[in-house]
Order: structure tokens, then sequence, then C-alpha cells
């Protein structure tokens, strides 16, 4: 049975997608941590749905903008 040979490409992006992944999941749980300390649990859901929240918001605004250029 002949397999499929996959690169070193293959083997390196899959390598920086695992990597990003554990520092993205290690900045969130500092992010978390800090937050309950601050603020107690119900607090640190309350700050991080904000922090959400604005992003979304700034994400937003952004999506509009390039959508009102291209529809003018």
């Amino acid at each position: 049975m002949h397999g499929v040979e996959l690169g070193a490409r293959f083997w390196f992006g899959l390598l920086g997608i695992c990597v990003g992944a554990v520092v993205v999941g290690a900045i969130l749980f500092l992010i978390f941590g800090w937050a309950w300390s601050a603020f107690g649990f119900l607090g640190s859901f309350v700050v991080l749905g904000a922090i959400a929240v604005g992003l979304a918001y700034i994400h937003d605004r952004r999506e509009q903008n390039s959508r009102r250029r291209l529809a003018s």
C-alpha cells in the first residue's frame, strides 16, 4: 500500500500551529488567573466578557468599514 508522503513544510506548519496554540492557551490562562485573583470568580467572567465584547465591537466596526468601502 502506497502512502501519501507529507513533506517537511507540512510538519513544520503543524508544529507551528501546536506551539502557537500552547502559547495562546498560556496567555489566556494567565489573563483568567489574574482576573480571578483581582475580581473573584464572577468578576473574572464579567471582566473577560467585557474584553470579549470590546474586541467583537472593534472587529465589527472594521468589517462594516471594509464592506462600506466595497459597496461604494
